[in-house]
């Protein structure tokens, strides 16, 4: 296919280009033989080939690039991106795709009205296949309460090149992976600092803007910058349990994904729908409360702990990388062209 993927704006350093999500899927497709024109929007002065400086200029350089694409496919967070939903859509003759990779974000939104230039049920009718963050109920109440012509589940992928397995010591008992959306990081206290409240001799770590400084927080409660790219594995390698919490009901976070992995042993808020991901109690163990973190990090033992990890990485690598996200994006672009009925989500590459 020739396709042309709109990203989100151009980013400062090359390890955040390579960390990019829309860029890593735009090199699988790359990989899989397809054509692939990735537009950034950049700023003044910077501009190389393939980015443009606001929608008029990308409207003169690239109309008829995306005019005679097979696909065309929009980031959320592109800049202006319901000026350049409208004009992608009008101008496209080819399969239009729209990539929510925060589905819930973007529901909150509408239902606050809180930011006249966000996506409306409107312009997302104006896409033939609409890629949400969220499982479960979500697509079809997208497509039964907006108008999508077809809402299709699309999870983070994981490039496995940058994720695997980190080697050094152990420093902590539990980290939490990734960033926590409001509505989980009360959880997030309850549970990690509940279980650090509830074993003194335990070590605990939170990384990046949530380890601020509170007086309130137990002395065994460490904090740690947020580790960068190169740092991730070994980050979670010092680990010896990682808890990861969902970004909403039916929603998992990229963090889920890149922890699993490394090889990290998780631990996981009860989320519908994180059991068609990952085996509970085999790939990934369930906390309904901290003394269910307390009891995994007292009594699981550690050969059994071990293997946890590699199951979920195993589990990773055999249906999450980036790699499979590209091969469901090209069937669902077949079903979307032929108006056929939705099919279970890709689990192989071979």
């Amino acid at each position: 296919m020739d396709i042309v993927f709109l990203g989100p704006v151009c980013r400062a350093t090359a390890e955040a280009q390579a960390a990019s999500a829309p860029r890593q899927l735009a090199q699988a497709l790359q990989r899989r033989g397809h054509t692939v024109l990735f537009l950034e929007r950049t700023a003044p002065g910077a501009r190389e080939e393939a980015s443009y400086l606001d929608l008029a200029d990308l409207h003169a350089r690239f109309h008829s690039r995306v005019r005679r694409a097979d696909l065309v496919l929009v980031d959320a967070d592109v800049p202006q991106v319901a000026d350049v939903s409208r004009w992608a859509t009008n101008t496209a003759r080819g399969l239009t795709v729209f990539w929510d990779r925060d589905t819930p974000r973007t529901l909150a939104r509408h239902a606050l009205r809180e930011d006249p230039a966000c996506m409306t049920p409107d312009l997302f009718t104006g896409y033939r296949l609409y890629l949400c963050s969220s499982g479960g109920p979500v697509p079809r109440q997208l497509e039964r309460e907006w108008g999508v012509a077809r809402a299709r589940v699309f999870l983070p992928g994981v490039d496995a090149e940058h994720f695997a397995p980190g080697s050094g010591r152990t420093r902590w008992d539990l980290g939490y992976a990734g960033p926590a959306s409001p509505e989980r990081r009360g959880l997030l206290t309850q549970w990690l600092l509940g279980a650090a409240r509830g074993w003194p001799e335990g070590r605990f770590v939170l990384s990046g803007m949530l380890s601020a400084v509170d007086d309130a927080w137990p002395a065994n409660v460490a904090r740690h910058a947020a580790p960068s790219l190169q740092e991730h594995a070994g980050f979670l390698g010092a680990q010896r349990f990682t808890l990861v919490l969902s970004q909403a009901e039916h929603t998992p976070g990229a963090n889920l994904f890149e922890a699993a992995a490394c090889g990290a042993a998780l631990i996981c808020d009860p989320w519908p729908g994180l059991e068609d991901l990952f085996a509970l109690g085999e790939e990934v163990m369930v906390a309904r409360a901290e003394q269910d973190v307390l009891r995994y990090l007292l009594a699981m033992p550690e050969a059994d702990r071990r293997q946890l990890g590699m199951r979920a990485r195993a589990r990773v690598l055999a249906e999450h990388t980036v790699a499979h996200r590209a091969l469901q994006l090209e069937q669902y672009a077949s079903e979307a062209e032929r108006g056929a009925a939705w099919r279970a989500p890709v689990r192989s590459l071979n």
